[in-house]
């Protein structure tokens, strides 16, 4: 009986391996699921059990990555500081019939300090693991808990956020005590959530499955309209001992200003005193801004900081005083500081920084939306805005990282919904002139004259500040063309009207026109042939042109021989609803006359208008490109 009893369980406990083993067999995944996905999330729960005063994030992920172009979603990396606190990690790797091949716990994780170039002082440190696997596909399994001391930053749920990804089955769960109000804002879910009540517990649940893998398509929305996301915070909140009660921007700018901006902007007398020096003759409030913004920047640099509560409250102006240096809340608050004292209003604004434009969520107050800090300056019939952490850029000019989106202003009255500063396509200018000589040898030289305004401003202006040698590497750079050589290069900023950076240069280019007995073989477009861009076929996303620009270029040509008499002016004109490009070619006086203008413009586009796009980008690409042949007069 015993010998029966023993059989028997070993049978059992063969059958229960040999299941579990087949449980995460890639053969038992979708073709439908596998169909343009690099990986695919065979189960994923996500849960936050949030208290009065801090939240526990525990996480459970299976993945299988199919190919090496998938190997970036096996790594696991998490981030922890004095505020979040990582323990139980484990997990295992599988073989494609499910077989466990490796397992892993904390002790195989690499830790490292996410002090970037910037930091000095930064208690932010991560984890990281990447499976050893280079045999496709395989299968990472792993779980671990987050216990996070405050429940104000609660992570989106974006299950099909990324495009190579499919999903077989993602569930999140938020928890919370019966008294407590969270605010929930979702979007796109499969179905409502699921709401469970017990004595101790109120819990929401969502759950999505079999999200396929998408095409990604060139020139979309940054953010899609047809995503699934689930935003969540509590209505009362804890964030390093500071409690608050939040329902709106308003709430959220009005408890940022009483709790962590009040009371940080005491100067001591000497700068009092120098910010009267500075301003006493100066009438408007306007010049008196731009005077202290610039003393501002000789006064200090930008350094990340991200300590204690670093992630939302500034460090005092008399700490930036004192040490001269500030992450961009601490240098904003400072700056704030200089103009309190000289009677300018200003206010602190929260944006979410990058390339591409996204705006806060107005209908959704929370302290994930927003990754910078700004100034502006409501000034009367003249709003001005102010990037604190660069030492060099102009008073009133913002640029890409922060142009056209909207931002909260904390003040004491809450928080304000602001839009920052929109440039058109029209003041997205580069605007180059430059007299050009073709010499008999084939070889050209001349005097070339850029500008650079609005969001193009920034396009040469790292080379103002550079040395002769990185300069010439930077031009190289800037104008990819062979045999290429630059001399007498000279750079100036202009802002009495809108900050502009004027490049001054000449150029030589070794054997640019090819001869052939009385013909050259010319093309006239030395420095901005406009790439095409890619196909995309069968497309479901809108076309996004995130940001409009105009491009004009004026070179006349001169020549050491006479071209013959009869040369035929060139005059070509494309147009579309998403841009316009102008080129005219004519002769007068011996001269080759060359203008070319190409204007972008910026806006979200029906699919189906991708097509027209396309087509001209590839004309003006082409056009661009264009040789031209001329005959040489020969008596």
């Amino acid at each position: 009986m015993l010998l029966y009893r023993i059989i028997f369980t070993l049978l059992m406990t063969s059958c229960i391996l040999k299941a579990d083993a087949q449980k995460y067999m890639v053969t038992d995944i979708s073709k439908d699921l596998l169909s343009r996905a690099n990986a695919v999330v065979q189960e994923e729960h996500i849960s936050f059990d949030v208290d009065y005063s801090n939240a526990l994030q525990t996480v459970r992920k299976v993945i299988t990555i199919l190919n090496k172009a998938g190997e970036k979603h096996a790594e696991l990396v998490l981030y922890y500081d004095k505020s979040k606190t990582i323990k139980d990690i484990k997990g295992q790797i599988l073989d494609e019939f499910g077989n466990q091949i490796n397992k892993f716990n904390q002790k195989d994780f690499k830790d490292y300090s996410a002090t970037s170039q910037v930091s000095m002082f930064d208690d932010i440190r991560f984890k990281h693991y990447t499976p050893n696997s280079h045999t496709f596909p395989y299968t990472i399994v792993y779980s671990y808990e987050v216990k996070h001391n405050q429940n104000l930053f609660i992570p989106y749920w974006q299950p099909d956020y990324l495009s190579d990804l499919a999903v077989i089955s993602s569930t999140y769960e938020l928890s919370c005590k019966p008294d407590q109000s969270l605010r929930i804002k979702a979007e796109n879910t499969p179905q409502s959530a699921h709401i469970t009540t017990t004595e101790k517990s109120k819990t929401y649940k969502w759950t999505a499955k079999n999200i396929k893998a998408r095409k990604e398509e060139p020139l979309k929305p940054f953010d899609r309209q047809d995503a699934i996301l689930v935003k969540a915070v509590p209505e009362n909140f804890h964030y390093f001992r500071k409690k608050g009660t939040v329902k709106n921007w308003s709430d959220f700018g009005k408890w940022m200003y009483e709790n962590l901006l009040m009371g940080k902007q005491e100067l001591s007398p000497e700068t009092k005193n120098k910010v009267k020096e500075l301003t006493a003759h100066l009438d408007s409030d306007k010049e008196k801004a731009k005077v202290l913004f610039a003393y501002m920047q000789s006064k200090t640099r930008y350094v990340s900081i991200q300590i204690g509560i670093g992630g939302l409250e500034p460090y005092p102006a008399s700490y930036v005083e004192q040490l001269g240096y500030g992450d961009c809340k601490a240098l904003v608050n400072y700056t704030q500081a200089l103009l309190k004292e000289a009677g300018i209003e200003s206010l602190y604004c929260i944006v979410e920084a990058g390339h591409q434009k996204k705006n806060l969520d107005i209908d959704f107050a929370n302290a994930v939306d927003g990754n910078h800090i700004i100034l502006c300056l409501p000034l009367e019939k003249d709003t001005t805005w102010i990037e604190c952490t660069s030492n060099k850029h102009p008073f009133g000019y913002l640029g890409e990282f922060t142009d056209d989106r909207l931002v909260l202003a904390c003040t004491p009255d809450g928080g304000k919904i602001l839009r920052t500063t929109q440039y058109p396509s029209t003041k997205n200018l580069q605007s180059r002139t430059g007299h050009i000589n073709i010499r008999q040898t084939g070889n050209i030289e001349g005097s070339i004259t850029t500008r650079f305004t609005g969001t193009q401003f920034d396009n040469h202006f790292e080379n103002v500040s550079k040395v002769q040698r990185e300069r010439q590497e930077l031009l190289k750079r800037f104008y990819d063309i062979d045999n290429i050589s630059f001399s007498n290069n000279a750079y100036s900023i202009e802002d009495q009207t809108e900050p502009t950076v004027i490049e001054k240069m000449d150029i030589f280019i070794k054997n640019y026109i090819a001869k052939n007995k009385d013909q050259l073989v010319f093309h006239p477009n030395i420095f901005n042939v406009a790439k095409a861009i890619p196909e995309s076929k069968n497309r479901i996303n809108p076309l996004r042109i995130n940001r409009g620009y105009t491009d004009i270029d004026s070179i006349s040509y001169s020549m050491d021989e006479k071209i013959k008499d009869g040369f035929q002016p060139i005059t070509k004109v494309i147009n579309s609803p998403m841009g316009t490009y102008h080129l005219r070619i004519s002769l007068k006086d011996d001269k080759l006359l060359y203008y070319r203008k190409l204007e972008v413009k910026e806006g979200t586009y029906q699919p189906e208008s991708y097509v027209q796009f396309y087509n001209f980008m590839r004309e003006v690409s082409e056009s661009d490109r264009g040789k031209f042949t001329l005959t040489l007069a020969t008596d």
